[in-house]
């Protein structure tokens, strides 16, 4: 009998090195990110940066968002932008990365409040444990808010 864990497993693989080995493979936009970077996020990230082509992908149950309202589609850019200020190569880069990273994440958590979606989105403990390492990597590089 065929395998499909390790099948999906080598789609994955080959994806990402094809995402990594691949000229001109960049984020152009944040609409264009490639996929060895969302592949790195939870897995209800990787259905909106992959143009909805997740066919393949082991997404499971960890792809379902619930009862989070409309306010959510800015808070796995929030996550791009805080994975991407880890690797930033300038203090200036990241402190760019780190307060879009905010602003997003801010958008979601205020969002859900304002619809009365936070106390019973799926991910909500998620968002805050963003929020906090955010914050956290703001103060460390004495980052102050607007």
């Amino acid at each position: 009998m065929f395998a499909i864990r390790p099948l999906r497993t080598a789609v994955i693989a080959a994806a990402t090195l094809a995402a990594v080995l691949v000229p001109g493979v960049a984020a152009a936009s944040d609409d264009d990110v490639p996929v060895n970077e969302y592949i790195t996020l939870p897995k209800f990230c990787w259905f909106q940066f992959s143009g909805g082509r997740t066919a393949g992908l082991d997404v499971g149950p960890e792809a379902n968002v619930t009862n989070c309202g409309p306010h959510m589609n800015h808070y796995c850019y929030g996550l791009l932008d805080l994975q991407r200020s880890k690797k930033a190569k300038t203090l200036d880069d990241r402190k760019m990365l780190l307060g879009r990273a905010r602003q997003h994440t801010v958008y979601t958590i205020n969002g859900m409040k304002q619809d009365g979606t936070f106390a019973t989105c799926s991910i909500t403990p998620h968002v805050e444990g963003t929020m906090r390492s955010i914050n956290l990597q703001m103060q460390i590089y004495n980052i102050k808010t607007k």
